[in-house]
């Protein structure tokens, strides 16, 4: 009786939850690819950034940066903003990523209200007392695209497409392919590899996916089409494959791709938060170096020639450790114990991949200035180069803001926002107010000031 009833309330269940939508967000490539590396205008100064996870938390945060960098100027009087030539974002902050690469510059003073001011929390299925929930859940996720895709393409997107992102600067939106666990980028590469056309994709599904995190949210679908595909699989992937010393994220990457063209073993993509792969979202820089047709990549051949110095900033909005059981014997209850081993299972591997990544950037500087000083002095100037050009000047300068650069006592209070997709008005003041802080005193973008 016991077991009848319970499968009653499944059923009842069921019924009212419906079935989810599983609609492919993508469509086949009828036309040439987007090229892998894109011409940015990159002359002298050039910044890269990297926006973490940590939903409205880091959505805010990053739009401080943004917000500080357009009032920086450099000895030119060029605002600070105008040299940042990609960013590479992760769940909360790929909606500021992405709404900036849609709107451009005089877009940041509308962002607050049609994305940070929103209240999303009342929109979301959260209660576990639902039974229609408890079916969701087992269907994926409690929330589907109708609670986070269709809202974000109604208030924020408003029905654009990947190909209307501004040409200036790269926007990479990054999510997880849950099958391989390897990061997925929406980005030339992936969807060559998927033989899919990018630009046909709306904006709020790509963010949409590098947001649906586990349980909260169903994975995003995306289909592969390797049948008649006219692109074949770039030689870097088994390249990498057999290379020894290539990057395990790499590797796993170039696994990844093969996967997508083997119809036995997978045809659909599930996508979930970019940030159970990589929080910091820098592993798509190292794909991109890869899938480039140089050692500059993914940076054109001109930019490479004209560059002279790149700023490549991680903008971190972890939340510090917090929490009263580390004074108790008996440690962390239940869902204390849930929440630290999910922070640490996202914290750890993004500060190793922070570690690892500033050692990719030393050896992609040696690359790229190797590849500089082979070029003919004909070959330069045609690239760009000026008549007191010189080949190795070429700096890298890497730096990560964070709370922590702010003091203990505001470290305290930002990192005390939870990781929701919505928070109270007063602490998103105090998160942008943050962000605008953090850089206005770090000293790698103030060195870009003189």
């Amino acid at each position: 009786m016991r077991h009848a009833m319970i499968a009653s309330i499944g059923l009842m269940a069921s019924a009212c939850a419906g079935l989810p939508d599983t609609t492919p967000i993508n469509h086949p490539l009828s036309f040439a690819p987007t090229p892998v590396v894109q011409d940015l205008g990159v002359d002298g100064d050039a910044i890269a950034l990297a926006f973490s996870g940590g939903g409205a938390r880091a959505a805010s945060f990053s739009h401080g940066v943004l917000l500080q960098l357009r009032e920086m100027k450099d000895a030119s009087g060029r605002p600070l903003l105008d040299r940042v030539s990609l960013i590479t974002a992760v769940s909360g902050g790929s909606i500021t990523a992405a709404y900036f690469g849609q709107t451009g510059a005089e877009g940041l003073d509308s962002f607050r209200a049609v994305a940070l001011d929103m209240d999303w929390n009342s929109q979301l299925h959260t209660s576990w007392m639902s039974p229609q929930n408890w079916d969701r859940l087992l269907q994926g996720g409690l929330n589907g695209p109708d609670k986070l895709a269709a809202w974000l393409d109604q208030h924020i997107f408003a029905g654009k497409r990947m190909r209307d992102m501004g040409a200036k600067p790269q926007i990479i939106i990054n999510a997880t392919d849950l099958y391989s666990g390897a990061p997925f980028a929406f980005a030339p590469p992936w969807f060559d590899a998927i033989c899919s056309d990018l630009g046909s994709v709306r904006i709020a599904d790509a963010v949409a996916a590098s947001m649906s995190v586990p349980i909260a949210f169903r994975p995003v679908v995306v289909q592969s089409f390797p049948k008649n595909c006219p692109l074949p699989l770039p030689a870097w992937v088994d390249r990498t494959m057999v290379d020894r010393q290539s990057p395990m994220l790499l590797k796993e990457t170039a696994r990844s791709f093969r996967f997508f063209r083997d119809t036995d073993r997978m045809s659909h993509l599930h996508l979930t938060d970019g940030g159970v792969a990589d929080n910091f979202g820098v592993s798509s820089f190292v794909t991109l170096n890869a899938a480039g047709a140089g050692p500059y990549a993914p940076l054109s051949a001109r930019d490479a020639v004209k560059l002279r110095r790149l700023t490549f900033v991680i903008v971190n909005a972890e939340r510090p450790v917090d929490g009263d059981w580390a004074r108790e014997q008996a440690g962390p209850d239940g869902p204390e114990l849930i929440a630290t081993a999910l922070s640490i299972a996202v914290n750890a591997p993004k500060r190793a991949a922070a570690d690892a990544f500033e050692g990719f950037l030393d050896d992609w500087r040696d690359s790229l200035v190797k590849w500089r000083c082979g070029l003919t002095p004909n070959e330069a100037a045609a690239l760009g180069a000026g008549p007191d050009w010189k080949c190795q000047s070429v700096e890298i300068v890497f730096d990560i803001i964070s709370f922590a650069d702010l003091g203990d006592a505001r470290a305290a209070r930002l990192g005390s926002a939870e990781t929701a997709v919505s928070l109270p008005a007063d602490l998103i003041d105090d998160l942008i107010a943050g962000g605008r802080a953090a850089t206005a005193w770090n000293d790698a973008f103030i060195a870009l000031t003189k």
